[in-house]
């Protein structure tokens, strides 16, 4: 999709979404504070725009919910209310739904997690992880990357650190991709309410553990997110509480992101055989830029939203107090006044880690170091066990789930050559 002008704009469109490159192009130019007429938000595409919005916590705030505390809930999120009630439990705000002082409590059951200390303790394991993974299949010649790689390498380890049995690696999938499709803002009622469905068995299956954790803790982050006292409330974090950070923070954001990331970085290679031979040629001096460009050239939080606490001007343009805004992270990572020649892959990029792809703030992503010691081992392996790669004729459409806050590649089948 390749817009003339704003008014062709639409990132509800699957087929945007498929490449909103162009269309974040046209809003950086032309509308860098872009009011949606379907939806009333503020649309931020520009790099220092963007920046602002993560870091002024007195113009902007995560809790979103009070926008729609004075009016009447809609019959569709009244059934999906219900739903959670009557079958399940009602999640409650994640870390990325609240602000400091709630924020900062319950951020800080997760630092202690994703210490230095304890992203180097599993560095082994994710090494011989990604190792194990493409030798499974070396021999073959060809796989489906995102399914035999992409998907187990960060879910296998996110689970581990939950407490969750490896041999429901598939079924938690299907409990993550659930919640992947509801939060797209592109489902269906029906569709919303099987999803809804399908988390509701998640929390069934967490349940039981978590009163298990009460009564025998053990050194798991699921044990400490359970029993932790969170001293500003004066106690842990309840059922809602407990099965919202499992789905949100934990299962999701610990895995499919990374499963987004690790399959862009092959699709960019085969695209750029000349990236892919400077790769090989000296992984050490390039494979960390890699990792950051991969990050900023294709997104996988391609945007999130705030609100506005108080009246805010940004790029001449007045944002009313109590007004919803969806940052663009992807479109301020190719924008032109922050980065040169910004939609090409540049393994010499200087300052290659300054986009936004783990956002900025308080509200950084807290598993970012993880992500890039995946990444980089995802990667090392790729790069010792395969001599060359390319698409496999006839089997890919290349097509992304339809998503409106993320970006999630179906499938990739590749063939290669071992070394």
């Amino acid at each position: 999709m390749n817009p003339k002008s704003v008014s062709e704009v639409n990132l509800f469109d699957p087929g945007t979404q498929q490449c909103p490159y162009h269309a974040y192009k046209t809003l950086r130019d032309e509308a860098p504070v872009y009011r949606c007429p379907a939806t009333g938000m503020y649309v931020i595409t520009r790099f220092e725009d963007v920046r602002q919005i993560l870091t002024d916590t007195e113009h902007f705030t995560n809790e979103t919910a009070y926008l729609t505390d004075a009016t009447e809930p809609s019959p569709r999120a009244r059934r999906v209310r219900d739903t959670f009630e009557q079958e399940g439990w009602v999640p409650a705000k994640t870390l990325n739904g609240r602000d400091d002082p709630d924020h900062k409590a319950v951020r800080a059951v997760f630092n202690d997690a994703f210490r230095p200390k304890k992203i180097e303790a599993l560095e082994d394991e994710v090494r011989d992880l990604a190792y194990r993974l493409i030798d499974d299949f070396i021999d073959d010649g060809h796989c489906e990357w995102v399914k035999q790689f992409a998907i187990p390498l960060p879910l296998l380890i996110i689970g581990k650190q939950m407490g969750a049995n490896p041999d429901d690696i598939w079924r938690i999938k299907a409990w993550t991709e659930a919640f992947f499709h509801r939060i797209s803002l592109m489902q269906s009622e029906e569709e919303e309410l099987a999803s809804v469905r399908k988390e509701i068995e998640a929390q069934h299956y967490f349940q039981p553990i978590f009163e298990r954790l009460r009564e025998n803790p053990d050194d798991s982050l699921l044990s400490a997110l359970v029993n932790t006292v969170i001293e500003e409330w004066g106690r842990p974090m309840n059922d809602n509480e407990l099965h919202a950070e499992m789905m949100a923070d934990t299962f999701v954001g610990g895995s499919e992101t990374t499963t987004n990331a690790i399959s862009a970085g092959v699709k960019l290679l085969i695209e750029n055989p000349l990236a892919w031979e400077q790769l090989k040629s000296d992984p050490d001096q390039y494979l960390k830029v890699f990792i950051e460009e991969v990050l900023r050239l294709e997104s996988p939080v391609q945007s999130l939203m705030r609100a506005t606490a108080k009246d805010v001007e940004l790029s001449g343009v007045t944002i009313p107090a109590g007004s919803l805004i969806n940052i663009r992270f992807a479109a301020a990572n190719r924008d032109e006044r922050r980065f040169d020649s910004p939609d090409t892959l540049d393994l010499q990029r200087p300052h290659a880690g300054g986009h936004m792809a783990f956002g900025s703030g308080k509200h950084h992503c807290l598993g970012a170091p993880l992500a890039r010691r995946e990444l980089y081992w995802s990667f090392k392996a790729l790069v010792d066990r395969i001599e060359s790669m390319w698409f496999a004729e006839g089997k890919n459409d290349f097509s992304y789930h339809p998503h409106y806050l993320l970006r999630a590649m179906k499938s990739l089948h590749i063939e290669f050559t071992a070394k």
